[in-house]
């Protein structure tokens, strides 16, 4: 079972003051750390959605452009979903992560992965009881989910409308699902200075040029501790043979199973 990771990533940014797939955090870019994280997750292939800054992204297998992206998220989802880059038969599922959730971490991207293997058809991570991202979505829900993205909403109303397909994965230990839409936000929550990077394509060349002076915030947290905790979960995987927490689908919930 081939699960795919998907960045949506086309956004221009306008409350943040640019595109925030741009924005260069602790070293990384946030559209090179959302692929980090997804792959560490266990997704492949994975594919970003760009549209407002057009950048090269070397992690990702493939890059989908929009070119509807001032129409919002939906059309992001939607490019995405109806792409060649996600139309092979070997993709069973797609784990979806916002760029400009940070904070995310790969073992939340490995939860909802897994759910799939338990037999989810859409699965989506919860925080303190509160649904967030990764958003896991099955192959078979990706032309309903596609048709229902319109405008800033993106999976959120096919899940609405499918509850008996959704499997809640607690993962309040696996990160931070809020979006970051000012470096205010970013200000509140770190305390290392970075900066914008600049990018060409659409809109990238004219924003970057701009925001390379700008100065924004950016919280704690490298990529060798999400590679540490992607060994450790690979390593788990390997020894018991199954993800670390039980699929109730006719409850609709992941119980994680607490260590021994």
């Amino acid at each position: 079972m081939t699960v795919a990771g998907l960045v949506l990533a086309a956004g221009e940014g306008r409350r943040f003051g640019g595109p925030k797939a741009l924005v260069v955090l602790d070293g990384d870019r946030l559209v090179d750390r959302a692929v980090r994280v997804l792959r560490l997750g266990g997704c492949a292939p994975v594919v970003v959605v760009l549209g407002a800054a057009v950048v090269d992204v070397p992690g990702a297998d493939a890059v989908v452009l929009n070119e509807a992206w001032r129409e919002g998220l939906g059309s992001s989802l939607r490019a995405g979903l109806t792409s060649a880059a996600l139309g092979g038969a070997q993709v069973d599922a797609a784990v979806v992560l916002l760029v400009d959730t940070p904070d995310v971490q790969s073992e939340a991207v490995h939860r909802v992965r897994a759910a799939r293997a338990a037999g989810a058809g859409l699965a989506v991570a919860t925080y303190r009881g509160e649904r967030g991202h990764p958003v896991l979505i099955g192959r078979e829900h990706w032309t309903g989910a596609a048709d229902l993205a319109v405008g800033e909403v993106g999976a959120r109303a096919y899940l609405a409308e499918h509850p008996d397909a959704v499997v809640e994965v607690p993962c309040d230990d696996a990160g931070d699902p809020r979006d970051v839409d000012s470096t205010d936000e970013l200000a509140g929550r770190s305390g290392f200075m970075t900066r914008l990077a600049g990018g060409a394509g659409s809109a990238g060349a004219a924003l970057g040029a701009a925001m390379e002076q700008a100065n924004v915030f950016y919280g704690q947290g490298g990529s060798w501790q999400e590679e540490k905790r992607a060994e450790a979960l690979r390593r788990e995987d390997d020894e018991e043979g199954a993800p670390p927490f039980d699929v109730d689908l006719e409850a609709g919930v992941a119980r994680i199973r607490r260590p021994r």
